[in-house]
């Protein structure tokens, strides 16, 4: 792919995400711990449609210790098909698994990107 090819789907990819990218999701859950995969998976396909580009990889590690409370909170990296990093905002809606996520603003890092 060459680099303006590259450049412009990651400009569609960032004007997607930072025009209001939110969602709902629901994870089935047989405790009180979250699956990182499927938060993972979910998060990745429904920024994928709302770019209508491929979907971003995401890490939501370590979200296993997180309450599964209503209000709990937690982020996730993105990583755009160029490698470029951002930051993905969770807030648990409900006691049962359910999620919403927003990409913030780009003055907000990815957790774990460098300064």
């Amino acid at each position: 792919m060459s680099r303006h090819r590259s450049t412009s789907l990651l400009a569609l990819l960032a004007a997607a995400l930072l025009a209001g990218c939110s969602a709902s999701g629901e994870v089935s859950i047989g405790g009180k711990s979250l699956d990182p995969d499927d938060v993972e998976t979910t998060i990745s396909a429904g920024l994928g449609d709302q770019a209508n580009l491929p979907d971003p990889e995401v890490d939501c590690a370590g979200i296993e210790d997180i309450d599964v409370e209503a209000g709990s909170e937690f982020a996730c990296t993105g990583t755009a098909p160029n490698g470029d990093q951002f930051r993905i905002n969770v807030t648990l809606t409900d006691d049962e698994g359910g999620y919403r996520y927003e990409v913030p603003p780009t003055n907000e890092r990815a957790p774990g990107a460098g300064a």
